[in-house]
């Protein structure tokens, strides 16, 4: 079983060891290009790029799949399988007709729901209790494609995007190392979705990551999650950011305060804010060039009190 696989971020990496689990030989890794990162802007190689060097796998870093030279040279590597997790690149029809069998894509949403390119974050976004991983056939239309096996997983409570998409990770490794034979030998379901339940998850930006107190303290705190730890949630403080990386909804709070209020300060506990309905405890946070601390602690130095006002980002 010849396989090509397409992935950037770290949680594509753990899939290069299951598909040699599973039967497989790679015989080629596509990634994004190096990007500048950081305050110096240094190009920084993805971590599929990595792993990939370190098992002395082939490596292309395209800056499109679209490049005829590019697909006549994967295709002489006679491919039976192409695999894509989170590669973050749309691939053209001449791409997925490379390999004999299929083409085949791991998506972290019970698809249909949560189409496109930020599943995990929406699932938190909008209170889901409940997601899951899908392997699926690639097609033209985004995330479209018949699926070939789902797994479900409970989201917890204190779940955000990392440690979701860490579990995740964990379901769809399974899923690779169970499947992708099946695929292989013919004998694997092929499901056709029902177009009708699609429903988007699209990318988020920074412009996501303004906080609006004026929202209830349950949507403030399942933002807060999404957006943990990419692009981050954020108040200000006077004119100065305050990144907000943890809550807690605050149970049975009645308040006529003004949403972003701080209405109580503990010795041991972060600031009590009144939201549009309800209010949140600043469980951790991040003040602007400083690291992740308590609530409590910031309080201790920042000279806040009950009254003050935190503005929306």
């Amino acid at each position: 079983m010849r396989v090509i696989f397409l992935g950037t971020p770290e949680c594509s990496c753990p899939y290069l060891p299951a598909i040699e689990q599973a039967g497989g030989e790679i015989v080629a890794v596509v990634t994004q290009p190096d990007r500048p990162a950081g305050r110096g802007r240094r190009l920084c190689p993805p971590p599929v790029k990595l792993a990939a060097q370190a098992r002395c796998l082939r490596l292309f870093q395209p800056a499109t799949c679209r490049n005829p030279a590019l697909i006549a040279e994967l295709g002489a590597l006679e491919p039976d399988i192409v695999l894509v997790v989170a590669f973050g690149q749309m691939l053209c029809p001449e791409f997925l007709s490379l390999p004999r069998v299929a083409a085949l894509n791991v998506h972290y949403s019970l698809l249909p729901k949560l189409r496109g390119a930020a599943p995990v974050q929406h699932a938190l976004l909008e209170g889901l209790t409940e997601t899951g991983v899908t392997l699926q056939h690639l097609a033209v239309e985004l995330d479209a494609g018949d699926i070939v096996g789902q797994r479900r997983l409970t989201i917890g409570a204190d779940d955000d995007a990392a440690t979701l998409t860490a579990r995740l990770t964990a379901l769809g490794v399974e899923l690779v190392r169970e499947l992708l034979p099946q695929v292989m030998a013919g004998t694997a379901p092929r499901i056709p979705q029902d177009h009708e339940k699609a429903t988007w998850a699209p990318r988020l930006t920074k412009a996501d990551s303004a906080i609006d107190w004026s929202h209830s303290a349950l949507s403030i705190s399942n933002r807060v999650r999404a957006l943990n730890p990419w692009p981050g949630a954020y108040c200000r403080v006077g004119t100065d950011p305050l990144g907000i990386v943890r809550v807690r909804v605050v149970a049975d709070f009645h308040s006529v305060a003004i949403p972003g209020t701080i209405v109580d300060v503990g010795k041991q506990t972060g600031p009590i804010v009144a939201t549009g309905d309800g209010a949140v405890e600043l469980v951790a946070v991040r003040p602007r060039g400083r690291r992740v601390m308590s609530g409590a602690e910031y309080m201790r130095g920042a000279r806040l009190r009950a009254g003050d006002l935190l503005l929306p980002g």
